[in-house]
């Protein structure tokens, strides 16, 4: 059953190959370490540093980890992007985790791979994913019924020192807001009186050092400067507030939408599994508590509270459990319909799953661009040809691992005048806009061909008299252009010569027409004699 989980997760990652600019740093720095090494001066992430410093440690991490395949794949010359998806399923296998003892894992496992948000986001390089595997080990037992991080399998087996050990890692090197989440665990624990304060302490200092220092001595090397990075996120985040700047949700946000978006359908049922079982309120609790904390910080996104999936989903995976074990007892109708239920939620997630996955195929059309250009190019992959990428390609999917030549030239040179003189200077263009007729495409009309257009997601419609009622609407967001070449610029110069020419011939013509017009009119009106 636990390979059905890796199936799904396969299933996106094949479907929306490409990333976003949320995991830029970490796609990048794999590529880096992988094709660069130690030539740390050529990295990415100098040039464009990001507004805040992000931490090595996970990339560095999963590059170890795909460095054998990646080298195989090096030695039979594999296009670099499979590299790209490479990586990106070595994420997958460090993030899900699972052991089954009994059948409430197999019902945790089918409601969790109908759902989508979780499975998309498994083979995402975000910090909050490279924190999963610490707070990702699912694990359900017959003995234990938990499925949630290390740190809350460690609290619910009563293992304070894997607790703390990984609750300070996930916290100091990759969400610092998991402190939140994992401190109100610990505080439960201090509460009942199952940790002693003294051990906390202990243990608590030792390994906040142990991996603070590591963090800051490595990260400290990439970065070239002394540096915590998580430390300077923390601080931009909450003290300075300043990621509001990048859109702020109402207070109750991550309860009316993204909760209900990421478990979909299930949550319907998650109530009930409390009422069957109160060890899942004991899960519940601290999670629940986590995300009304988290929610005063203005800026909200779905990501930053994914790690509360997997507890829902055991408690509607309880549930549904319990449904299934009493299915032939005579309960009347009330039994058949919670049964039916409980399978129809299933279908019901698959289908919002389906709808979800249509919008984000077309989501990146950055990555397609880029991969329409190399294959329009194909011929010519050892020219000079120098090619600019605008900031919205660059960010809706352009990364590192999709230069697929060593002979061209990438820039992604920011703040750049649509038409200026740099500009002009390259042999292609990869420009975000809509229209032909926008400012970003107007100075290349006479100058540059349009090789490609490339649509990605606009909006999702609903019509009541069609099947299916809802439509995914795309629209063209990205424009690929190649400059003219002498020879075709004076093609194009004849023919505006030609056009001017048969302008004026028709101009002539009109006038011999008015002039004869002219000469009928006289005639008509002149006076008989």
């Amino acid at each position: 059953m636990d390979i059905l989980m890796y199936l799904v997760a396969a299933t996106h990652l094949y479907f929306c190959p490409f990333t976003k600019v949320e995991e830029s740093f970490n796609i990048q720095a794999m590529h880096d370490i992988l094709y660069l090494k130690t030539n740390i001066s050529q990295y990415d992430h100098l040039e464009f540093p990001g507004v805040v410093p992000r931490t090595f440690l996970g990339p560095l991490f999963i590059t170890i980890m795909a460095f054998p395949f990646a080298t195989i794949l090096k030695c039979f010359h594999c296009n670099k992007f499979l590299t790209q998806l490479l990586v990106r399923a070595v994420l997958v296998s460090s993030t899900l985790k699972i052991v089954f003892g009994n059948s409430v894992g197999n019902w945790f496992v089918i409601i969790t791979a109908s759902q989508y948000h979780l499975m998309f986001y498994s083979s995402r390089p975000l910090p909050n994913i490279m924190a999963f595997p610490l707070g990702q080990y699912l694990l359900v037992k017959v003995k234990y019924l938990d499925t949630v991080m290390v740190a809350l399998s460690s609290w619910i087996r009563g293992k304070h020192s894997l607790l703390i050990w990984s609750s300070a890692t996930a916290v100091l090197i990759f969400r610092s807001e998991l402190v939140i989440y994992l401190g109100i665990i610990i505080l439960m624990e201090l509460f009942y009186k199952r940790l002693k304060l003294f051990r906390l302490l202990k243990l608590g200092f030792l390994a906040a050092t142990t991996v603070l220092t590591i963090s800051i001595v490595i990260d400290s090397i990439y970065w070239r400067r002394l540096v915590w990075p998580e430390g300077e996120v923390l601080w931009f985040n909450i003290v300075l507030n300043r990621s509001s700047e990048w859109g702020t949700k109402p207070f109750l946000w991550y309860f009316y939408s993204a909760i209900p978006r990421g478990v979909a359908l299930s949550l319907l049922i998650v109530p009930f599994g409390v009422l069957y079982d109160i060890r899942v309120a004991r899960l519940l609790i601290p999670t629940l508590m986590f995300v009304l904390i988290y929610s005063i910080l203005p800026h909200k996104e779905l990501r930053f509270i994914i790690y509360v999936f997997p507890v829902l989903n055991i408690s509607a995976a309880t549930f549904c459990n319990k449904v299934w074990q009493t299915r032939f007892k005579p309960k009347g109708i009330k039994n058949v319909f919670a049964l039916f239920f409980c399978t129809c939620h299933i279908i019901g997630n698959v289908v919002f799953t389906i709808v979800f996955m249509s919008a984000s195929y077309k989501n990146y059309p950055g990555g397609y661009a880029m991969t329409q250009l190399h294959s329009f190019e194909s011929n010519h992959l050892d020219a000079n040809y120098t090619i600019h990428i605008g900031n919205y390609p660059a960010q809706t999917g352009v990364t590192r691992f999709t230069e697929l030549s060593n002979h061209w030239t990438y820039s992604k040179k920011e703040n750049l005048e649509p038409g200026c003189e740099e500009l002009m200077s390259f042999t292609h263009l990869i420009v975000g806009s809509r229209s032909r007729d926008n400012e970003e495409m107007l100075p290349y009309r006479n100058t540059h061909t349009v090789i490609t257009t490339v649509q990605g997601f606009s909006h999702a419609s609903f019509n009541y008299n069609t099947f299916p009622p809802l439509k995914i609407k795309f629209k063209t967001q990205i424009f690929v252009l190649k400059k003219n070449t002498i020879k075709s610029g004076v093609k194009q110069n004849i023919k505006k010569i030609v056009e001017e020419f048969k302008n004026e011939q028709d101009s002539e013509k009109k006038i011999d027409l008015n002039l004869d017009l002219l000469d009928k009119n006289t005639k008509k009106n002149r006076p008989k004699q």
